[in-house]
């Protein structure tokens, strides 16, 4: 009886090691563009990430990082051009939020890894120098392009949500904070012939 007792131990262990953990989706919201019978984008953004405090010039931000993949479903290149006011305030004036764009590549496999694999995220809102002030990227015809955007937000409410909306060839960035909303335009997404 003893040696049964083990071998099940042994065989249940060697299950239990053996299966595979399930992933979770991340994904916030996923829309379809469609400017012509030939020409489609896929917009995806994820659902945030992290969330720690971080201090800047006296003030307490919590952060969160979320990725945007941006698919070209046409034969033509397609133009990406984002570029995000310095602050974006809310309703509440005392509601307010800082966007920084980094220099760091996301990539599917970073998609379970904590804050999505992001590092030094302080930096990103104390030193500009790690921060890129705009993204500019040429989308290749059947590809895609993935990239962070980080928000720190000053006083947030829970919980935190933000996606790219495109309208016509313009680009807005909504960021929902509790129950405050904010939707400003940050760029283009335009079709090259």
């Amino acid at each position: 009886m003893k040696k049964f007792s083990v071998f099940l131990l042994i065989l249940l262990s060697l299950n239990l090691n053996g299966q595979s953990v399930q992933k979770r989706n991340w994904e916030y919201s996923k829309v379809v563009y469609t400017a012509s019978s030939k020409k489609k984008i896929i917009i995806t953004n994820s659902l945030p990430k992290g969330g720690g405090i971080v201090s800047y010039k006296g003030k307490e931000y919590n952060y969160f990082i979320f990725w945007t993949n941006v698919r070209n479903e046409a034969p033509s290149p397609l133009d990406l051009k984002i570029k995000i006011p310095t602050i974006i305030s809310f309703k509440s004036n005392e509601l307010y939020a800082k966007v920084a764009f980094t220099k760091s590549n996301m990539t599917v496999d970073k998609e379970q890894e904590f804050d999505y694999g992001l590092t030094g995220i302080p930096s990103l809102l104390n030193n500009e120098s790690n921060q890129l002030k705009d993204l500019n990227n040429r989308i290749s015809p059947f590809n895609n392009y993935l990239f962070y955007s980080a928000i720190f937000i000053h006083k947030t409410k829970w919980p935190v949500r933000a996606e790219y909306i495109l309208k016509d060839k313009t680009l807005f960035y909504k960021i929902t904070a509790g129950t405050d909303v904010v939707t400003v335009p940050c760029g283009s997404l335009d079709f090259k012939n």
